[in-house]
């Protein structure tokens, strides 16, 4: 992972949420390839869409609040909290379908309004 400047970042916002934008396409990608329906139990693919989750909100609690103040337009408390709130229903237990939901509509959304909204 590359570090960047606070002066680039400020010059090039999109720098910033490079790294963010970088997984959340990853996630779709795989989605994509692998025809993905829904998730099951046990299986890899769960297991990985569940990692680049994790990633993915990794990032966004990487991004100063200075910074996500500028875009309010954006789901911002829902990038930071959603494995807290959405994913982890008890200990060691993940609710698949919301972990699809999220990977499948939540995700491609949010990709697609940062990308215009950085622009």
């Amino acid at each position: 992972m590359k570090k960047t400047s606070r002066l680039a970042r400020e010059i090039y916002p999109e720098l910033m949420f490079h790294e963010l934008i970088f997984y959340c396409k990853e996630l779709e990608s795989f989605l994509l390839r692998n025809q993905i329906q829904e998730f099951v139990e046990g299986e890899h693919d769960s297991f990985f869409a569940e990692e680049m989750l994790k990633t993915i909100q990794t990032e966004s609690l990487k991004i100063p609040n200075s910074e996500k103040q500028k875009y309010p337009n954006l789901p911002w408390e829902k990038m930071d909290t959603m494995w807290q709130k959405d994913l982890a229903r008890a200990y060691d237990y993940i609710d698949l379908k919301m972990l699809y939901y999220i990977c499948v509509y939540e995700i491609p959304k949010f990709t697609k309004t940062i990308k215009l909204e950085i622009r």
